[in-house]
């Protein structure tokens, strides 16, 4: 009796063995899949990413203030010309779209005194010692020279739009007006005008220099720094302008002071600022009148 009862105890023992091996791997963890997903940035519709920004207008603000704006929005602002007063134009335009830290150019024209001329009309009183006798009778012969005309007080600003320099230095010239150049970044052809500082019709005094913008030309041209020019010859002035890799033009320009003839006394740009290569440099020549 008790054998037979080991022996059930043995196979109920077994029996619960055989059912926990079989059982105990059903309680599996649920598998866990991560997505990762890359968000890429978003554009504007001309392509720029979102923390693209406008450029702002800073024209006729103090230079300094207008680095501060651009610099306020994450651009970078580049002074051409003076270091000092109010911007005259700007590029890109004011409201273009651009991408943070872009360089914008700032144009800031320099002032110089005008050159003041005293006219002298001290009546010459040359007499030439041309003495003729003629039966015991002297006759002294007596010229006076006239004094030269004065110089016009006031002259009237020539339109310039889509000029050449060459062109627009010679009207202006004509107007008795002096050009003062600046080179900004555009696709016209290299030395087109882009604006001017002063309105076709204006009237300013006579001898004042008129802002002008022109062209870079299209593509990237490497920026040449322009030689100081003045007093210099024609010849040494075109020597050390076609040395830079920049051209020359010239107009004449009055001077009262014999030494100053045939001598650079103006240019544009100024000695020490930049151009684009195979630019055009405006040189005044000195022209004596006595």
């Amino acid at each position: 009796m008790l054998l037979a009862l080991g022996a059930i105890a043995l196979v109920v023992i077994g029996f619960l063995i055989a059912w926990f091996l079989t059982h105990r791997h059903h309680n599996h963890s649920a598998a866990t899949t991560v997505v990762v997903t890359t968000r890429r940035p978003t554009t504007t519709g001309n392509g720029l990413a979102a923390g693209g920004v406008k450029v702002p207008d800073v024209r006729h603000l103090d230079v300094k203030a207008a680095e501060a704006a651009l610099r306020a929005v994450g651009l970078t602002p580049r002074v051409t010309g003076a270091t000092s007063g109010n911007v005259a134009s700007e590029s890109p335009n004011v409201g273009a779209k651009v991408a943070k830290g872009s360089e914008v150019l700032l144009v800031v024209p320099r002032v110089r005194k005008a050159q003041t001329t005293t006219a002298q009309t001290t009546t010459a009183q040359t007499t030439t010692a041309a003495q003729t006798t003629t039966n015991q009778t002297t006759t002294t012969a007596q010229t006076t020279t006239a004094a030269a005309p004065p110089q016009p007080a006031s002259a009237t600003v020539p339109d310039l739009s889509g000029l050449t320099v060459s062109s627009a230095a010679t009207a202006l010239g004509k107007a008795g007006l002096l050009a003062s150049l600046a080179f900004v970044p555009s696709n016209d052809e290299l030395g087109t005008v882009e604006a001017q500082g002063k309105s076709a019709g204006t009237t300013v005094p006579y001898h004042t220099h008129i802002l002008v913008n022109v062209s870079t030309g299209p593509g990237h041209k490497p920026m040449e720094n322009v030689p100081d020019v003045r007093g210099k010859s024609l010849q040494q002035a075109l020597a050390a302008i076609n040395g830079a890799h920049l051209r020359l033009i010239y107009l004449k320009y009055p001077v009262t002071s014999r030494a100053q003839a045939g001598k650079v006394v103006e240019q544009t740009p100024n000695g020490g600022d930049h151009a684009p290569q195979n630019a055009q440099i405006i040189v005044y020549l000195g022209a004596f009148k006595g």
